[in-house]
């Protein structure tokens, strides 16, 4: 006869209060409930007779503090925050947490589960199988079979939630596809290339979710029950902070970091295609820019620039770039800077790779250094240094910086589970399930700490293509992969860039155009343009793509099949995509006030609607987002359209070349060709350079205030030398201004008046 196992109770069995909190301890497991500085409350929960000791690196403020009240009655231990109130059922330890007045804010939606299993990965100094395969990621050496020995215990973790009718959830990183609101669906949480995978999610009731962990997850809401399922951790550490919209995000970089600083010319306007074959070509590129009178502050070398046949090796091509520092130099002198593409894989033709195998730092197979080692790191680091960073270059791009991207070698499309469970595989045996999702973080400390440790005359800014939590401290902008040419694409970005902002990444840009602009053999290269630049629509498309990546925190072109120069846009189409490149410039004060107040508050440049404006009537409206807290960008997303609907939220808003609207209701606002709906807040005070065409340019004199009247107003406004790291150190200066509507006058901090331009930009 069969004896059913004795099943572990949950009633709390031990409970006992700390100066933070509670711990309760049952049968099934010990949960520690502590409350942390803004209102955040801290849960942990093992099966094990302790917590560990050992803590992540994703998170930099993990310091309790004392809670304002912890007690229990016959049902519940309670703990009080002074902002919010939790308690524990001590029946079966499901969590409920309230705002002061009683409103509910996260709820688990049933048990949340942990069971342990033994985890395998592979012997990195053992003998693999493996295949060199191409792919759009360029080559990848792939294991196809290796010996797997015993890793640790971890857990899977089921964590359920319950969420209220009309609750929106935004966050978890970037899909590769909308809406922005992730209820009713299921996502596969791995990095890959077109999607980035970020362990925090945020609710329209005030209130965001942070699990500290580096696993693979799966979000499901079926409308019925919702659940996150974590593939690997070592005890379920979860953070749940007070906040809505832009306030939670700032709790997130409270505990993870705020965001580095980029150097100002950052957000001016970064060319890229692939590729620029030669030195001679890429500044001959920028010279032409500058002849024609378009702005321009960067210039990117995309893949390739290495020796011939040695994949990923971090030095130049003895011909096509036989002069690197008088490369750097003479785009200095053009005002304009260069990035450079390199990659974690060096294959074993080149002497990187041979310098990592010699020293145990490859990951299985030979292909990819292990980014997750401290010594692999720096040797990564004076590679590139050695063979490029030495000869003046301005920063990174650290492209396939999720190194494990095996749909990209499929022709027919998998499908997102098969995805899912392939990259699990394959990545837990290389680095272990619990760090799975994480490559790119420590691929970026590296670069980071390496590049401070050498010049901090020079901040690090690293365009990479995946995240996880705790790298916006790292100085990286965040992209949305290897996208394709169409209409439905672009409509896609602008959900897509709302999650992944949401995420806690304030950086973020895209391939203006679409990265493939015709069809090839395989599933992801499905463009829509065979002809390229010589159809119409596509002028169109690139475009009105153009136009709304000029609001993006970071505004840049790239791709392939077709030459990517601004110059290449025909008749009509190219003086109206040249007009946004222009007012970029025009904005560029008020885009790198906002960065620093990034830097130093944490929080965001681009944002949901409904961040700022909680009444907004439809939080599932993907077509617009805020640029800061004043701008309301609305792009054209159809093929010829001439106008567009827009939801104004209330209050009196400045349409953008045009007159005050009053908010607060829904119209249909004209779009001819060379003219984005684009609206200004009431009371926004923007400062705007004139006639700039690079940074520098923008900020060699004090920039213009341009008041929009209808409302009192407040701008501060940042600014430092726009490199270095002095800012961290309190060298900037923040200077104040408000707008007294009645008395229609502009002051200062201490009351002088200061001229303003009305209505005007």
């Amino acid at each position: 006869m069969l004896i059913a196992p004795h099943r572990p109770a949950r009633c709390a069995q031990d409970v006992s209060f700390t100066p933070s909190g509670v711990e309760i301890r049952s049968e099934y497991g010990l949960t520690r409930l502590s409350a942390m500085n803004r209102g955040i409350l801290r849960l942990r929960m093992t099966r094990r007779d302790a917590f560990q000791d050992e803590n992540s690196p994703f998170i930099v403020n993990r310091e309790s503090v004392s809670a304002a009240r912890a007690y229990k009655d016959e049902g519940y231990a309670y703990v009080e925050t002074g902002a919010l109130t939790a308690r524990i059922s001590l029946a079966d330890g499901a969590l409920e947490t309230f705002d002061l007045s009683g409103r509910p804010l996260f709820t688990e939606g049933g048990l949340r589960t942990l069971e342990e299993y033994d985890a395998f990965k592979i012997d990195p100094l053992a003998e693999a199988e493996t295949v060199e395969v191409d792919t759009a990621d360029g080559k990848k050496l792939m294991v196809k079979a290796a010996p797997r020995e015993k890793y640790k215990k971890l857990y899977r973790a089921y964590l359920p939630m319950k969420f209220a009718s009309g609750e929106v959830i935004t966050g978890l990183g970037q899909p590769d596809s909308g809406p922005s609101n992730l209820r009713g669906r299921k996502l596969y949480l791995n990095q890959s290339n077109r999607s980035i995978s970020v362990p925090f999610l945020l609710s329209s009731a005030g209130w965001g979710l942070l699990i500290d962990c580096g696993c693979l997850l799966t979000f499901d809401d079926t409308g019925e029950e919702c659940s996150l399922r974590l593939t690997g951790v070592s005890e379920l550490d979860m953070y749940i902070i007070l906040g809505y919209g832009e306030e939670a995000v700032k709790g997130l970089h409270y505990l993870s970091g705020r965001p580095a600083l980029l150097p100002r010319w950052a957000f001016g306007y970064i060319q890229s295609q692939e590729r620029y074959e030669t030195q001679d070509e890429i500044v001959s590129l920028v010279k032409s820019y500058r002849e024609k009178g378009i702005g321009i502050d960067c210039a990117v070398l995309d893949w390739m620039t290495w020796p011939d046949g040695m994949w990923g090796q971090k030095s130049f091509h003895q011909t096509r770039f036989s002069d690197p520092r008088r490369m750097t130099d003479e785009l200095h002198a053009l005002d304009a800077h260069v990035l450079i593409s390199i990659w974690p894989n060096p294959n074993p033709r080149t002497p990187d790779n041979a310098e990592f195998k010699a020293a145990g730092l490859l990951l299985p197979g030979g292909g990819i250094y292990n980014a997750l080692l401290p010594e692999a790191r720096r040797m990564y680091w004076r590679q590139a240094y050695d063979g490029i960073f030495q000869y003046g270059l301005d920063g990174w791009w650290c492209d396939s910086s999720e190194p494990w991207t095996q749909e990209w070698s499929r022709k027919e499309r998998p499908s997102r589970e098969d995805v899912y469970f392939e990259t699990l595989g394959i990545a837990s045996d290389a680095v272990g399930a619990d760090r799975a999702n994480t490559f790119a973080f420590y691929h970026a400390e590296g670069i980071y700490e390496g590049q401070r440790a050498t010049d901090e005359s020079k901040r690090v800014i690293n365009l990479t293509r995946s995240g996880w939590t705790g790298q916006q401290r790292f100085g990286t902008i965040l992209w949305s992969g290897d996208i394709t040419a169409a209409w439905k694409t672009l409509k896609t970005q602008i959900a897509i860039g709302l999650n992944i902002c949401a995420s806690g990444f304030p950086y973020w840009t895209q391939d203006i155009g679409g990265f493939f602009v015709k069809k090839g053999e395989s599933w992801y290269w499905d463009g829509e343009f065979e002809n390229g630049w010589d159809d119409p629509e596509f002028n169109e498309l690139y475009t009105r793509w153009y136009q709304y990546a000029a609001f993006l925190p970071i505004f840049r072109a790239h791709g392939t099949d077709v030459r990517r120069e601004l110059t290449a846009l025909k008749d009509e189409y190219y003086p109206a995509a040249l007009k946004y490149n222009r007012l970029r410039y025009r904005l560029l004060p008020y885009i790198y006030s906002l960065a620093g107040r990034v830097a130093l508050e944490g929080g965001l440049m681009m944002k949901p609607v409904w961040f700022d404006y909680p009444d907004f009537a439809d939080k599932n409206d993907d077509s617009a987002f805020m640029l800061g807290d004043d701008i309301l960008v609305c792009p054209v997303t159809d093929y010829k359209a001439r106008e567009r609907r827009v939801s104004l939220p209330g209050g009196i808003w400045h349409r953008l070349g045009g007159k005050a609207l009053e908010g607060g209701r829904v119209l249909s606002a004209d779009a001819p060709l060379d003219d984005m709906p684009v609206f200004i807040r009431a009371g926004a005070i923007i400062p705007a350079a004139e006639n700039a065409l690079s940074a520098r340019e923008a900020f060699a004199s004090s920039p213009r205030l341009h008041v929009f009247a209808g409302a009192d107003g407040r701008l501060d406004y940042y600014s430092d030398s726009g490199d270095g790291y002095g800012y961290e150190k309190g060298e900037y200066c923040i200077k104040t201004y408000f707008w007294n509507d009645k008395a229609q006058t502009l002051t200062d901090s201490e009351g002088h008046k200061v001229d303003a331009v009305i209505h005007a930009l």
